[in-house]
């Protein structure tokens, strides 16, 4: 189970359903007093077993990890909707284009599942200098496409794993921490990124009934560039 953290008037607990998900609701009310009921009330669903939430900002996020109760992944959402994050950045489409995919440090799992994807959708894939993720057999192989970007400047950046480095131009990050560097907003079901997550892990909701409104990067945390979808 789950608890959703927002802030409210008054501290509060209660069970909730969402789309047949059932959570823990909890609001933090302003000041000392509020606060100190909302950390009792995470210590309490953290002695129950409470590990996961969905937080509406980052200062719910830090107040609750100071009592073991960590965000949801959004990395397994966004690669499910790959296809809809890439029309959100490139509204011209990309079947003629060449894309740079970038794997860091444990982004290998990632990087394989976004090369199927970019595979039908693209003519060119970039890859990194000694391809840490093995993908040039499997690229020509399975799609008998040769790693390369024909010249071409890289229409788009995907970066998975570890890489701290800042890219120019539009980039599409499918990181651990994907959700700090990028924020994407849904328009259907207009829920939290988190949230969405989370009924799409437990079956109650499809990727295939999620539209992707915008995509905001952070490239270095001090400039902004904005995607939107049409």
């Amino acid at each position: 189970m789950l608890v959703y953290i927002t802030q409210c008037a008054k501290t509060t607990l209660a069970p909730i359903t969402v789309r047949g998900l059932p959570l823990w609701y909890l609001g933090v009310g302003g000041g000392f007093f509020a606060r100190r009921r909302a950390a009792a009330y995470l210590r309490r669903l953290y002695a129950s077993g409470i590990r996961r939430g969905v937080f509406e900002d980052e200062r719910m996020a830090a107040m609750a990890a100071r009592y073991g109760i960590d965000p949801i992944p959004v990395l397994p959402l966004r690669l499910a909707l790959l296809d809809r994050l890439l029309d959100a950045l490139c509204i011209d489409g990309l079947p003629a284009a060449a894309v740079y995919l970038r794997c860091g440090r444990g982004g290998e799992a990632a990087a394989r599942q976004a090369a199927a994807v970019l595979a039908r959708r693209v003519r060119y894939i970039r890859l990194d200098e000694g391809d840490p993720a093995g993908l040039t057999d499997l690229l020509l192989r399975r799609w008998g496409i040769s790693p390369g970007d024909g010249g071409l400047t890289p229409a788009l950046t995907v970066c998975t794993g570890h890489d701290a480095s800042a890219v120019t131009g539009p980039v599409l990050y499918l990181t651990d921490d994907c959700a700090r560097v990028q924020s994407v907003t849904y328009g259907s079901p207009s829920l939290p990124e988190p949230l969405l997550a989370a009924l799409t892990a437990a079956d109650k909701c499809q990727p295939s009934e999620i539209h992707v409104a915008s995509v905001i990067s952070f490239l270095d945390r001090r400039r902004e560039n904005n995607y939107n979808a049409t």
